[in-house]
């Protein structure tokens, strides 16, 4: 793929070099990037009632978003794109309720997979009898935010659309 950068010049840049060139730096990024050596912003819980109650707290977070999922399809709310956005949401934060759930299971409660800090900025991971399928999935499960903040924005846009549909629909009542 060429284009032409000047016309009075007719010189060409040749895109393809430098698109391969990108290519390949994303993929060496990606790679690092998903490497199970390394897990930054890990928050430990101290004690045995700590992660108890964290856990139960995962738990009723999980059941109440299963119970809205569950309410806005039986009430027909889905319909309503606001409510749609508002579902998936509740669906995404199912899922990463259930992905917290297993890591804090795995390294907290059950104690196969150890966070060792190496430096500031760097930390290593040890798994019971050196499983690398144990470290990289808990490094998956620890990717929790790729799920929460999703969750987030999508509450964001389901109430953001919901209260646009209202102003809308009544526009000379003053907002409080």
């Amino acid at each position: 793929m060429t284009i032409q950068l000047c016309i009075l010049t007719r010189r060409r840049f040749d895109f393809s070099r430098l698109l391969n060139c990108l290519y390949v730096l994303f993929i060496l990024l990606l790679l690092d990037f998903f490497s199970p050596e390394s897990g930054f912003a890990i928050q430990q819980h101290s004690h045995a009632e700590g992660i108890i109650v964290h856990q139960i707290g995962h738990f009723f977070f999980l059941f109440s978003m299963l119970i809205l999922i569950f309410t806005v399809t039986g009430k027909g709310l889905h319909k309503q794109k606001g409510w749609a956005m508002i579902q998936i949401s509740a669906f995404l934060f199912v899922l990463w309720n259930l992905d917290a759930f297993a890591a804090h299971l795995l390294d907290e409660q059950l104690e196969i997979v150890q966070i060792l800090p190496q430096s500031v900025f760097k930390m290593q991971l040890v798994t019971h009898s050196d499983s690398l399928l144990l470290a990289v999935v808990y490094y998956l499960l620890k990717l929790d935010h790729l799920l929460c903040v999703p969750a987030m924005l999508m509450l964001y846009l389901g109430i953001s659309r919901m209260v646009k549909e209202h102003r809308l629909a009544n526009p000379n009542k003053e907002d409080r």
